[in-house]
Formats: structure tokens, sequence, C-alpha cells
């Protein structure tokens, strides 16, 4: 997201508590009038929303490569901006709020990822057994001296019963002379590096490519991940109190889980699919598509009664339950990008790609999250305007992604 050479490490770190402590006393100093209420309202946490949906979309769709210009920049600005705007008044009361929470795991995750961008290191590089190498080539062709050096002492790969659907690529490589091995979704950790099992020599197995990640912001961009899902689960609680739904949403999750669970252990699958992320990440997807799909409906029935003088208490019903779906249908889509973000750092090193599929997933939750921050009066159908935007960006993210110009490059794109 930031690739400013002269922004890396400890200049980074400085450059992030000077921007955190500058918006900090603007908010404690900024006298109250229209202005402090514009900074520290909704609207402007809005317009960074749909600004860096509108981007996302559009390198979704396109494959543009946004996210290294000063416009996402920009926007990812703006977005900690409001949220360290919006954080002291959900303070108030002294109650811990979902919102508190949530924009509290936000701002960390999107501090990580922008003061720590260009400290992230991300190179591969062939190991053969014939002779150590410690150096790693970055995408751009850049060469990146490793503190250690890798041999390669084994390259195996299991395959199915079959004996022809590979089940687990697996290397053991020699680290400075002590042993490790790493296989898909199992990367092993020495001296701050991840070495992930990227790619191997099809023909022989003489070598086998590994990808070296160094992320040392990784922590912060973790936390902010654990404050978003509690948020996420906070908000359930506080949308659904009804004991019977509960139990019926655990039920349905249990299933789900039992079905994935199979699947990964009796399916053949491919080795990067055989990890227990897939669960959660399949299940709270499968729920937040259909809760979207049930807001849209009963959006639709409120907006169709709300003229009715017999169905008029119908439709006011229908309009609140519409709200309460999709606000179900965010918590869940936000924990299933979380998910399959945490997945995406175990199998390939990185918790975001910008890939097409990523991208209108994300589509997807913002367009949600605007209806969340829309104010309560105008809620039912405004809220319906953003649940249909949503669901067209869910039929892209589910069926669409293999028609666009982007998904030539994509990860997920299935046959």
């Amino acid at each position: 997201m930031n690739d400013i050479s002269v922004c890396h490490f400890p200049m980074s770190l400085v450059l992030a508590l000077l921007f955190v402590t500058g918006v900090f006393l603007l908010w404690r100093y900024l006298p109250d009038g229209r202005l402090r209420r514009i900074l520290t309202g909704r609207v402007l946490g809005v317009i960074a929303i749909s600004l860096l949906a509108f981007m996302t979309a559009v390198e979704g769709t396109w494959g543009i490569p946004l996210h290294r210009s000063p416009l996402l920049r920009g926007a990812a600005m703006l977005m900690m901006f409001s949220l360290e705007m919006a954080i002291p008044g959900n303070l108030q009361g002294g109650r811990v709020s979902s919102a508190l929470v949530s924009h509290a795991g936000m701002l960390l995750l999107v501090l990580g990822a922008f003061w720590g961008a260009p400290d992230f290191v991300d190179a591969q590089m062939t190991v053969t057994g014939d002779v150590a190498g410690n150096v790693a080539y970055s995408a751009e062709g850049r060469a990146v001296t490793l503190p250690f050096n890798i041999r390669l002492e084994n390259f195996t790969v299991d395959f199915y019963d079959d004996g022809i659907s590979p089940k687990q690529y697996t290397s053991t490589l020699d680290i400075d002379g002590q042993q490790f091995v790493t296989s898909v979704n199992h990367p092993c950790c020495y001296r701050g590096y991840r070495v992930y099992q990227y790619g191997y020599d099809s023909e022989n197995g003489e070598y086998a490519v590994l990808k070296l990640v160094r992320d040392p912001w990784l922590t912060m961009v973790y936390a902010g991940m654990l404050l978003l899902a509690t948020g996420a689960f906070m908000r359930l609680r506080l949308d659904w109190k009804s004991r019977w739904l509960g139990i019926a949403l655990v039920v349905t999750a249990v299933l789900f889980t039992a079905i994935s669970v199979a699947r990964i252990n009796f399916g053949i699958l491919v080795p990067a699919l055989r990890s227990w992320w897939f669960v959660p990440h399949l299940v709270m997807y499968m729920i937040a598509y259909s809760s979207l799909a049930l807001a849209l409906i009963s959006g639709v029935l409120s907006l169709s009664l709300v003229h009715s003088e017999r169905f008029g208490t119908c439709a006011e019903r229908f309009g609140v339950l519409s709200c309460k779906l999709s606000d179900t249908a965010s918590s869940l889509l936000l924990l299933g990008m979380l998910c399959g973000a945490v997945w995406a750092k175990q199998a390939w090193g990185d918790w975001w790609t910008w890939d097409t599929k990523e991208c209108w997933a994300a589509v997807t939750w913002l367009a949600t999250l605007i209806g969340q921050h829309i104010p309560s009066r105008n809620r039912s159908v405004t809220v319906l305007v953003f649940i249909v935007i949503s669901f067209i960006a869910m039929q892209v993210a589910w069926y669409g992604v293999d028609r666009l110009p982007a998904a030539a490059a994509s990860l997920h794109t299935y046959n």
C-alpha cells in the first residue's frame, strides 16, 4: 500500500506515532462547532469507506494496481483519520461497545498495513541440494540478501490413493546447519522470516521454490483482526437476543462444519485447500450470503407493504428484520474475510493480495458497512439500497470473478 523508500523502520514507526498523536491533539483541542461535528461524525467515515469500496471494485474488475497509487494511500489516510476521530465518541457512557472495539480493530489493522508496508519483505528463491544460497528475488526482480543460508535436503510429493492427485508438497531444508521442514499451509520460521513451500521441479523434483516473508508489523495487524472479530461477535449478540435463533445459527454452523471437515478429510483437494481455516471461512460466508438474501427479500416486502393499511405493521417489522439481517451479514462477511486472511497468510505468506475475488468480497462487506452507518431514522429504505448493492457485489464475487478481466491473474478462479 505504501512503498515510499524513506519510510522504512524506524522512520515508519515515528511517522505512525506522529500521525496518531496529531489526530488525537486535533480531536482534543478542536473547538465545538460544525467542523468538529463533521470530523467526528459518520459522514467522513462513509466517504472513506465509499472511496475504498470504489477503488477496490475497480482493481478487482480490471486489475489496475490502484493499491500502489496515491489515491488509495489518500483513502487509507482518510480512513485512519476518521476512525481515530470517531473512537472517543464511542467511549461515551463508559461502556465497551461493539462500535468501539470494531473501530479500534480497524484502526490497528490499517495502521499496521499502511505504515508497515515498506518493511514487508516478500521474495522467492530456488533451492537445490548442491549448494546453500542466501539471495532471494522480489516480484520486481530486486535481489534480497537473507541473513542465513538455505539448502534443500529433500523434496517429496504425497499423493492421494489414486496415485495421481497431489495431497502435499514438502521440502526438508538445511538452514544454517539446522534442519527445518516446510509444506503447503505449514511454513517454518527462522530469524524473523517465514519460509513457505511455493513451487517445485515438476519433472524431476530436483529443486524447490521457496517464498520468504518478513512482516514485522504483523502483530499489530493480527491484533486489529482479533478486535474486529470480537466487535463482530458483539454486534451479532446485540442484534439477536433470541435464544432459539442463536441455537439455529449454532446448528447451521455445526452442520456446515461437519460437511466441510468431511470434505477435507475424505475429498480430493489441492494442498492449499487442506487447511482448518477452510471450514470457518466457508461456514461464515455461506451463512452471510443466506442472511444477505433474506435481508433483500425482507426489505422488498417492507417497501411493497409500506403504504398498505392492512399490512402497515408487517411492513415495519420486515424493515427492522431487513436491517438486522443486513447487519448480521456484515458481521459474518467480516469474520469470513478474517478467516480467509489468516488462511492466506498461512498458505502463501500474505494476508491480502488484491486478488479479484478478495476485492469483490471486500466490496460486498464494505457496502453493508455503509448501511450500518446510516442514521436510524433513515435506515429502512436507505439500507435497502446498500443491500441491493451488496447482493449484486456478492453475485460478482460468487459467480462472476471468472469473467472479469482481472481474473487472468487470480488465485480464486475455479473450474
